[in-house]
């Protein structure tokens, strides 16, 4: 659902917030009408279970505090009960990889500014 995300990014751009909004929305429903199921029900299949890192990064591009608690929420969910990870291992591995997109380290800083309404990679990272 967001490889256009993702590819902006790799490309040096930034994702144009109107359609990342949209696609963020829409993933965000599925994601939460899917962890609302017993995990045994939980799919892997991205089109119908969205991938938490890339709802992660579209909120934190897309500045919306309130929906960031959601998707902390879904991490939080998710983590319980696969990787058995705290929501802040989790944060922290996917800003790093949210940064390893980034294609040289003028845009890093790009993404570095965009995100820090939230976190301190100086700190945390």
């Amino acid at each position: 659902m967001f490889s256009e995300m993702v590819a902006a990014i790799r490309q040096g751009n930034l994702p144009d917030s109107a359609p990342l909004r949209g696609r963020f929305r829409a993933a965000l429903t599925k994601k939460l009408a899917l962890v609302s199921q017993p995990p045994t029900y939980w799919e892997s299949d991205p089109k119908r279970n969205p991938d938490t890192e890339h709802l992660l990064w579209a909120v934190l591009l897309l500045h919306d505090l309130d929906l960031f608690e959601v998707v902390k929420g879904i991490i939080l969910m998710e983590q319980a009960e696969r990787e058995g990870l705290t929501a802040e291992q989790f944060l922290d591995r996917a800003f790093v990889a949210l940064l390893r997109l980034a294609p040289d380290e003028q845009f890093q800083a790009v993404l570095r500014k965009r995100v820090s309404w939230y976190y301190d990679f100086d700190t945390n990272v």
